[in-house]
């Protein structure tokens, strides 16, 4: 026959098993959470403008990133210039962000909505992609 104090400690011990297994699913969720956003967000992006603006746009990037390299979330870019084709540009940009992010928030600021009236302007070609960094290396 059970007793009362049995029944009690039953839902004490079922009580238990799912307070923990929430707390468990919960810290795996936060470790994912966490292990998404301490995963750098990098932008590669080609421009190409006409050899004629070449040097008006390389000005126009070194202001931009000026500006950006002030926005909390930025980490780092690389400005490229062509070997030969001085009209073709390469950024590298590597920000603490999600794509989502980037593009609602950063992408909306005043800055960037100029950049892209100015792209218009000079007729500037522009592939963008976004990659997540999984190695880094430096000299050994």
């Amino acid at each position: 026959m059970k007793t009362y104090s049995d029944t009690i400690k039953k839902w004490a011990l079922t009580a238990i098993l799912i307070f923990t297994t929430q707390i468990s699913v919960r810290a795996q969720q936060s470790t994912l959470i966490q292990d998404t956003k301490s995963t750098p967000l990098v932008l590669c992006i080609k421009f190409k403008t006409s050899p004629e603006n070449a040097e008006a746009f390389k000005n126009v990037l070194i202001q931009l990133f000026d500006t950006i390299s002030h926005e909390q979330n930025f980490v780092a870019a690389d400005l490229h210039q062509a070997i030969g084709k001085p009209e073709e540009f390469l950024v590298y940009e590597t920000w603490n962000d999600t794509v989502s992010h980037f593009i609602n928030v950063q992408m909306k600021k005043t800055y960037a909505v100029e950049f892209e009236k100015v792209l218009k302007q000079m007729n500037v070609e522009r592939s963008p992609e976004a990659y997540t960094s999984f190695g880094h290396w430096t000299k050994k």
